[in-house]
Formats: C-alpha cells, structure tokens, sequence
C-alpha cells in the first residue's frame, strides 16, 4: 500500500488508505511507534474495508507539529486525525487504537460518536482524568519510564520496541528508526498535558457510550492493570467483557495476530 500525505494545520499527516468498499478501519498507533505496527492488519483487512492507517504529528513519518503544545496531547491528536479524515471523505468509521492509539480513539469518540460504528481499543486502560486515575489505570514498571520523556536512551529504544510491539520485533530496524525519530516533545507534552487532566473522562466514556467496544488486552501485559479494565461497568462492551489473550503482552495485535484479526473481523461484522 502506498504511503499517502496530506497537509493539516496540525503539519504533514503520512498514512495508509487501500481505499476498499467496505467500513473504513482507523487504526491508531501506540507513543513512539508508527503507522507499520498495524502490517498484520492492514493486510487481512485492506482489502475488504477502507483500511487507514495513521502517523500521528511527531511520529513516523509524519511531520513535527507545527504548534507542539497544541498537538502533542491526545486531544490534539484527535483533532489531527479528524481533520485528515474529513479532508479524505471518510465519515463513518470504525477506530482501532493501541496504547495511546487506544486514549486518542476515546478522545475521538468523545468528540463525535455519530461517525463512529464500533471502537476497538487495546493495551489502553479507559482512566479519569487524573492523576488518580492513572495511577489505577496502570501497573508501576520500569517499561513506562520513557512515556514522558523528551530524550531517551539507545537501551531505551530498544525497550520501548520489545514492551510496545513484542519480543519478535524488538531488533526490527522500521521499528527502531521510528521510536528514534519521534519527536520527543510529543511525549513530554502529551504527558504533560494528561497529568494536568486536559483529556475527556475516559473511564466516564467507556461506561456510558452506547457506541459498541471491543476492548482486548494481553493476558500478560505489564504496564496495565487488567483487573481496573476488568471491573468497570460498560454500557455496550462487544461480548459483555473485556477479553483476555492468553500467553501476549502489550502488543496483542502482533503477538497473537491470527486471534486478535479473527476478534477484529467478528466485531466489524457485528457492527456492520
């Protein structure tokens, strides 16, 4: 599929569109990752549904935002994949998000829930927006320590590959050169920005929204606290719980791909 670029006022968007019949998919990557962690699922969906997969500003290869303090938060991020879709003719979609893909879906669907059919989040506690609530959200780890950061380690990077995408892709060089190039400021402001409790109530949206929700985690992730994801009480959750994937981390949609598509293609079918 061939990378695409559009100009929004949040700077140089780069993405994925195969342009397919069917319900687009918008699929949100995780800090410090890019638009290829999706591979998997772009190939078993392309296809059969407008697959779209995103950079966001910052990330990829995408530009820096042009206003970092306005972008570099996952409202800002929201607004930027808005703008893209709306300026490329996609107005009803299904979200798939992964880590901070997963908060920037919520965000998303906090801003527009007629748009969106079904969201589908993963390794992405829906928390408060506070302190608190991340605190709840997550499980304390040394894996997390990068999240904010401006500047990271060569062993850093290389963590952030094995934690985010899975121990098969942690020498993966696409990978490597992403976390490298991401502008640093996209995780210190987005951190920033969250611990100041700028985004929407997420848990709130989660429990409420009458828009369906696939939420799939790794049965062995180790920066999210499952039984927090596990206990709050939705509204219209695809299955009437979160599901669990036996024997993956973090990175379920690349650990475990022939499950996590076989789920993905149930949920879009149910919502389609």
């Amino acid at each position: 599929m061939e990378e695409q670029f559009f100009d929004t006022s949040h700077g140089r968007i780069a993405f994925y569109d195969s342009r397919a019949d069917g319900l687009a998919v918008v699929m949100l990557h995780a800090n410090s990752i890019c638009k290829e962690s999706f591979a998997p699922q772009i190939a078993a969906f392309g296809n059969t549904h407008r697959t779209i997969a995103i950079d966001f500003p910052g990330h990829g290869a995408s530009s820096d935002a042009k206003d970092p303090r306005r972008s570099y938060s996952m409202s800002g991020y929201a607004s930027a994949v808005s703008e893209l879709l709306a300026e490329i003719g996609v107005t009803r979609y299904m979200l798939l998000g992964h880590s901070l893909g997963g908060h920037v879906a919520l965000e998303l669907l906090a801003r527009d829930e007629t748009s969106i059919a079904g969201t589908a989040i993963f390794g992405t506690p829906p928390v408060e927006n506070s302190v608190e609530g991340l605190i709840a959200g997550f499980v304390p780890s040394p894996d997390m320590a990068y999240t904010g950061s401006l500047e990271i380690t060569e062993e850093q990077v290389g963590m952030i590959a094995r934690m985010a995408l899975g121990a098969k892709d942690e020498k993966d060089e696409t990978f490597l050169a992403a976390i490298r190039r991401t502008d640093g400021r996209a995780r210190q402001y987005m951190m920033e920005d969250t611990q100041a409790g700028n985004p929407s109530d997420q848990r709130k949206l989660a429990e409420t929204t009458a828009i369906p929700l696939l939420i799939v985690n790794g049965a062995d992730d180790p920066v999210v606290n499952l039984d927090y994801i596990d206990s709050l009480s939705y509204r219209n959750i695809w299955t009437g719980k979160p599901i669990r994937l036996a024997g993956t981390g973090h990175a379920a949609h690349r650990e475990e791909t022939q499950t996590f598509n076989r789920l993905l293609a149930e949920f879009l079918e149910a919502i389609s």
